[in-house]
């Protein structure tokens, strides 16, 4: 029994060989993840005045009770449930479990952020998707944890399953990283492909948005859309670039993000600042609505890069284009000596493509057409360290940032 629980709660640690009917147990992200921790988890039937149980090493018991919210898209109802946990100790194991009446699931862990990181590394993960199976990410997935296990999070950023509101899709996404996903710290960023209907029109990201419950940024209408949290000396900021498919929306998505990631730049005083988002600040033979063209700076990198400029941020890791390619700095929207390092990456799912080189701005490029492909982020106080790895285990690039 986990940490001993049976010893000090027999009744209880008898009963945790009953099951509930929950899926996709999950830790998130919060916005200190040295004292707290996000979990959540659903279930296809509604659980009754369920609780979450959790304990450290001293054997204390505590009893959390959760927040129910039900989402019925594709025929199917869900429920999604959500506990928080606050005032935990950094550096420390806790044992974790769903209760309900006499049922329990199986005791899972994980380990705070400890109270000073000088140095860690995270495993970056883009587009997810697949079509028609899995089976391929589910096998990635595995073995690349099990090249980098001390990697203290993941994340995915953007297009985590191919259809927003596809049923399908998210209990084989799920499915595929069940038997890493409830002792490993998730951090989720929303893609174009979350705003998806089944009709593939655009939507409202109802099935994203129950899905993660994320750090707060201030304005209730987007939340989970964007957020950033400390992990010792980065500032991570998660950002959404769906202007276009939740225009009808939220038409003032970009404003009201500026003038938050302004804000919260202000707050926060980390060693380095970096951006986590989906769609990539260059467009590659894809129509851009606001310059009309195919090519070269994307609406998005018109729309974030002079702000990113501005802000002094560091780095900026997207997805979207399903390639890898390493552009090394862009300063007011061309090559330059200064401003952040923007790497692409991706993908991780199975939705491959041909890619052209963009002669302009690509400072390397992996070789076409793209395997499957992720990066380890490296950081301490003194550099950052991004490396693109292909699924097998081939390292395709290092590169390194230096404080001066």
């Amino acid at each position: 029994m986990l940490l001993g629980l049976g010893s000090f709660f027999p009744r209880l640690a008898a009963a945790a060989n009953a099951r509930l009917p929950i899926e996709a147990l999950r830790q998130l992200i919060t916005a200190d993840p040295r004292t707290s921790r996000t979990i959540m988890w659903q279930s296809k039937t509604p659980l009754a005045d369920c609780r979450l149980q959790y304990r450290s090493a001293d054997g204390r018991l505590q009893s959390l009770p959760v927040n129910r919210e039900s989402l019925t898209e594709d025929r199917i109802t869900n429920y999604y449930y959500t506990a928080y946990l606050k005032a935990l100790t950094p550096g420390t194991t806790y044992a974790y479990r769903i209760w309900q009446g006499n049922s329990a699931t199986s005791w899972q862990e994980f380990t705070t952020a400890p109270a000073e990181i000088d140095a860690f590394s995270a495993l970056i993960f883009c587009d997810s998707q697949c079509g028609q199976t899995y089976a391929g990410f589910d096998e990635h997935f595995r073995a690349i944890w099990q090249r980098h296990p001390d990697a203290h999070f993941f994340t995915i950023v953007g297009d985590i399953v191919d259809n927003g509101q596809q049923e399908w899709q998210w209990q084989n996404f799920f499915a595929a990283i069940a038997t890493i996903l409830p002792g490993k710290l998730f951090v989720p960023v929303m893609g174009n492909h979350e705003c998806y209907s089944l009709l593939w029109k655009f939507c409202r990201p109802r099935r994203y948005e129950l899905s993660y419950n994320l750090p707060a940024n201030g304005t209730p209408e987007l939340q989970n859309y964007y957020y950033a949290y400390d992990y010792g000396p980065v500032h991570f900021i998660v950002l959404n670039t769906q202007m276009l498919e939740l225009n009808d929306i939220h038409p003032d998505l970009l404003d009201k993000q500026k003038n938050w990631l302004r804000q919260d730049v202000k707050n926060h005083h980390a060693t380095w600042r970096v951006v986590l988002m989906h769609k990539d600040v260059l467009a590659y033979d894809e129509f851009q609505e606001g310059s009309k063209s195919m090519m070269s700076i994307s609406d998005v990198g018109y729309a974030f890069m002079p702000l990113f400029d501005e802000l002094g941020i560091d780095l900026v890791l997207t997805g979207h284009m399903h390639t890898y390619r390493n552009r090394g700095h862009i300063h007011h929207l061309k090559p330059a000596d200064t401003g952040p390092i923007y790497i692409m990456s991706g993908p991780i799912g199975n939705q491959q493509y041909t890619v052209p080189a963009d002669k302009t701005f690509d400072k390397s490029a992996i070789y076409q057409p793209t395997p499957e492909n992720y990066l380890l982020l490296s950081a301490s106080t003194e550099k950052l360290t991004v490396t693109c790895y292909t699924a097998a285990g081939e390292r395709i690039e290092t590169t390194e940032l230096n404080k001066h």
